[in-house]
């Protein structure tokens, strides 16, 4: 890997992370409190076992993917998503660095159809939210990051149902950026062969009908709004410095209805219609149901 002096790598709660010092959100995260997200990824673990297959699309850096792995040990797998060059190339040494062999990186988006999207090129060297990045056309990405050149990547874009010949699949955490809709839509067939439990971005939940939510219910699934602070005071290099202040992941989780009874969600909002609005907000790991 190219010798960068915005690149930085800690030893974290999770094992060693290669990191950029100015993504503004994980790259802080990691630098300061060892870990990133950890309410969240406490959350989506209790819902992950041993030799399970797992999807994570929308990997960045692979901050979930590393104890993804580590869970599901060697009879599971991780299947991971990165259409970001650079970021794609710090989750490749991460997962070399900590010596990892079942998680399985692919620098491809995942979407509604197989075709090719058009990426920007960003400048890593100035602060900058990449993890916020997205492939949509809807939305601007120097809202997110510096440009340094317009259209410059070409991305591949695949579906879920291009994998319908993995013996299983057991949990997807699905973020990328307004597009995730499009990868439901893009594993229909795949959704109902495996009936994967589902852990969603969803910042759609001020809108008066929410589509995602609505998508799951009509196809067999029973969501559930998981909303959990991005800082967890109790985190692994005890820095009470807050920088993230009162931001929130917003999530989904969605269980297949004939799946419900086997898990613990005492305490989670359900989402009855598309109209169910979040409520609860988890604070800390020790917080988590």
């Amino acid at each position: 890997m190219e010798n960068l002096q915005y690149i930085g790598k800690v030893d974290s709660k999770h094992g060693i992370i290669n990191f950029c010092h100015n993504d503004i959100f994980m790259g802080l995260a990691i630098r300061e409190y060892g870990e990133y997200s950890e309410i969240e990824l406490t959350l989506m673990s209790k819902f992950i076992q041993s030799g399970d297959y797992v999807f994570d699309i929308g990997t960045n850096i692979g901050c979930f993917s590393i104890p993804f792995s580590k869970k599901v040990g060697k009879e599971g797998k991780i299947f991971s998503f990165e259409p970001q060059k650079f970021l794609f190339s710090l989750l490749k040494k991460n997962i070399e660095d900590n010596r990892i062999y079942n998680i399985e990186p692919f620098s491809f988006a995942v979407g509604k159809k197989p075709s090719y999207l058009i990426l920007d090129e960003f400048d890593y060297s100035k602060n900058g939210n990449f993890g916020g990045v997205t492939l949509s056309e809807k939305y601007d990405n120097a809202n997110c990051a510096e440009i340094i050149k317009k259209g410059k990547h070409k991305v591949k874009v695949v579906t879920l149902d291009n994998f319908l010949r993995i013996k299983k699949c057991d949990f997807i955490k699905i973020d990328v950026e307004l597009m995730e809709l499009d990868v439901l839509k893009g594993g229909k067939n795949f959704l109902e062969k495996f009936r994967p439990i589902l852990w969603i971005e969803n910042h759609y939940e001020t809108k008066q009908n929410n589509q995602i939510n609505e998508y799951l219910i009509r196809n067999g699934y029973s969501p559930y709004w998981v909303v959990s602070r991005l800082f967890n005071p109790e985190n692994y290099f005890i820095n009470n410095q807050n920088y993230f202040k009162d931001t929130v992941t917003i999530n989904t989780l969605a269980i297949p209805n004939e799946k419900v009874s086997k898990y613990n969600i005492k305490g989670l909002d359900k989402v009855i219609s598309s109209r169910t609005k979040p409520k609860k907000i988890i604070t800390t790991t020790s917080g988590v149901c």
